[in-house]
């Protein structure tokens, strides 16, 4: 995820910590927990790093982390430079997220609106899913008018802080809205991040009479965007669709009179695709 998960003596951040549930230990194995614990260090912090700096960060003691980076580096998954002593993520990681992207069928039926929504916006186009506390972007048609974005597919950015995360959190029950919220850290990423839980709650009420949010540069600078939410089988939510526009371009005023019109319609018509599959 972006951003500090809690910065220690040397600069590396904790992984996302993942919230297990019930678990039935006669089945669960701690050891490709600590594996997936390492790769999620590494997501982090998406730097070459040390053993000692691997160490620190997942939490493991030294012994179980040079362990677990000589198996993953044994199996392809991690570079180790002789001159540096630091392990990187090599390129096969990569598989695991384009499978992932292969065998959702959401991203290949709903690519044909994002780029509808494109050439109608000029803008760029994403769409995104709710994962934990964050959501993530898992599909996008960029604006011709973008030299370089910091936002790319598999990027996180926290819920509470984005259109697209409030779109999605505006359509769940209030138990999960909650959960989202307890597992968030609610500080500001910006000037304009709203942190309150009361001003959010509100905000997450008018998104559900409206039918669309807006987030002006609450979780980054010169960045507008409005989101509209995506339902699946049964009428769940599954996702949100979003265009992001520049604040150099736009005001809030414009992107809510153009632009969100045309985010509540593409949304729609993902919708009455999506819902097709009983797996959303």
């Amino acid at each position: 995820m972006l951003g500090s998960k809690g910065n220690r003596r040397n600069g590396v951040n904790s992984p996302v910590s993942i919230a297990k549930g019930i678990i039935d230990e006669r089945l669960y194995l701690g050891t490709i927990e600590k594996g997936l614990l390492v790769l999620d260090t590494f997501c982090a912090n998406p730097r070459p790093m040390t053993l000692a700096e691997v160490a620190e960060a997942s939490g493991l003691n030294k012994s179980a982390a040079q362990r677990v980076l000589y198996t993953l580096r044994a199996l392809k998954y991690l570079t180790h430079s002789e001159t540096t002593r630091q392990y990187s993520l090599s390129a096969r990681t990569m598989d695991i997220g384009n499978a992932y992207l292969r065998s959702n069928p959401i991203v290949e039926a709903t690519f044909p609106y994002l780029l509808e929504a494109n050439k109608r916006s000029q803008e760029t186009v994403n769409l995104t899913e709710l994962d934990g506390a964050d959501i993530m972007f898992i599909s996008r048609v960029p604006s011709r008018n973008v030299m370089s974005s910091y936002v790319t597919i598999g990027t996180r950015l926290p819920a509470f802080a984005t259109a697209p995360g409030r779109a999605i959190m505006a359509h769940l029950d209030a138990a999960a809205t909650e959960e989202i919220l307890s597992a968030s850290k609610l500080h500001a990423i910006t000037a304009n991040t709203v942190t309150d839980r009361r001003q959010i709650a509100e905000e997450l009420g008018r998104i559900r009479q409206k039918g669309y949010a807006i987030a002006n540069e609450e979780a980054m600078l010169g960045d507008i965007s409005t989101a509209a939410p995506v339902f699946g089988y049964d009428n769940h939510v599954v996702a949100a669709v979003n265009i992001a526009a520049s604040t150099a371009n736009w005001t809030i005023e414009r992107v809510e009179a153009e632009l969100s019109p045309i985010t509540v319609e593409i949304a729609r018509q993902m919708s009455k695709v999506v819902s097709q599959y009983r797996r959303m």
